[in-house]
């Protein structure tokens, strides 16, 4: 595996539709996840670094899917190995708490 391998599947690349949401993404994951943003018309890029943890992705996506949720953004694209994918929002918190009492 070479090192242009490496890096990518070491970064996860959000595609954000405002300079808000982008902002709402660096304020809420930078603290955890190191990375970069970029303004790529018609979309803003945002890319955070996966740690050494396991389960550095997973949580990477649940703390994207409460973002969406809390910005009211339905889904977003994340590019990852190469490969997109779509990120749906998660249940909001009032939600999840209902279908756990339930």
């Amino acid at each position: 595996m070479d090192d242009l391998e490496i890096q990518i599947s070491d970064v996860v690349l959000f595609e954000l539709p405002t300079w808000e949401a982008a902002q709402a993404f660096r304020v809420r994951l930078r603290p955890r996840w190191a990375g970069w943003s970029h303004d790529d018309e018609p979309v803003w890029l945002f890319a955070a670094e996966l740690g050494e943890e396991n389960d550095s992705l997973a949580l990477l996506l649940r703390e994207a899917q409460a973002l969406l949720a809390d910005l009211d953004l339905p889904a977003i694209v994340f590019v990852l190995d190469g490969r997109s994918y779509v990120l749906e929002a998660g249940d909001p918190v009032y939600e999840r708490t209902e279908k756990q009492a339930a």
